[in-house]
């Protein structure tokens, strides 16, 4: 559903993973006779599944899955439902797309992963811009958000130099963009905001992670879609599998049929 070419080849060569084609070998009968053959060496390109098991294989523990380390997390892996939305900053200013992960670790912790990444990494016609409405909340922090993902968790605007609010910035980000009432009318449909794509269910996915905060027990005071929030993780997708199509509820489809006026039936008169 979701593949960054340029983010693996990245992983790849910061991390000495040799993503080079394969070699398949192919043997022929030979014109000598029956009995008589050769080989022949075939390099064939290494499919994204394979790709993505190299990866995966060579990036090992680095990359969580419980969320039980104290320690910041590189990477991160799991699988269950994403949420997808865009990412605005400001008035018609198109930053991408943004993920939602929430999840619980081993010990009962919260922990939310909000991830951005390009719309151009969806292949063919999966999800488009076009498909979310353009109207509804968006973050005053916008700015420091980019900054931070633009600068892959190096740089902070000032204003948001503390990492727990910044990271509780990015949470309220993908937890209420595209707000047009009370934040309680949205809770539990997000296809209400504007701004948001879809959701994928059961799916497989691996990040990239910036920043790995977590949040001091006692200082924040969260509520409706952020209540319960212990960990934020900010970073970018590499790559989003799915089962099937299926697996995808797009919410522009779910918009269309709450406006379609349904047929009023004629009354049957004998």
């Amino acid at each position: 559903m979701y593949w960054s070419e340029r983010r693996v080849a990245d992983i790849a060569s910061d991390n000495g993973i040799a993503l080079s084609d394969r070699l398949s070998w192919t043997v022929k009968a030979a014109p000598q006779g029956i009995g008589a053959e050769f080989a022949t060496k075939d390099r064939g390109e290494l499919s994204r599944r394979e790709r993505a098991v190299k990866v995966e294989k060579a990036i090992g523990a680095q990359a969580v899955s419980l969320f039980d380390s104290p320690y910041s997390s590189r990477f991160a892996k799991g699988v269950g439902r994403v949420e997808i939305a865009r990412f605005i900053g400001g008035p018609a200013r198109d930053k991408g797309a943004m993920f939602h992960v929430r999840t619980t670790s081993n010990r009962g912790q919260r922990v939310d992963l909000v991830l951005f990444g390009s719309m151009d990494n969806f292949p063919g016609q999966v999800l488009r811009p076009s498909d979310a409405p353009e109207n509804g909340w968006y973050s005053s922090a916008w700015h420091a958000i980019a900054e931070l993902v633009e600068s892959r968790g190096t740089r902070a605007i000032s204003q948001w130099g503390d990492p727990e609010s910044l990271s509780v910035e990015v949470l309220k980000l993908a937890s209420y963009q595209g707000s047009t009432s009370a934040d309680e009318e949205h809770q539990g449909s997000p296809w209400t905001r504007g701004y948001t794509l879809a959701h994928a269910d059961d799916s497989e996915w691996f990040a990239q992670i910036y920043t790995d905060v977590v949040l001091t027990e006692g200082r924040w005071h969260l509520r409706g879609e952020m209540s319960g929030a212990q960990r934020i993780l900010v970073g970018a997708p590499v790559w989003l599998r799915t089962a099937s199509q299926d697996s995808i509820v797009r919410y522009a489809e779910m918009r269309r049929r709450a406006v379609t006026p349904r047929r009023r039936r004629t009354p049957f008169i004998r």
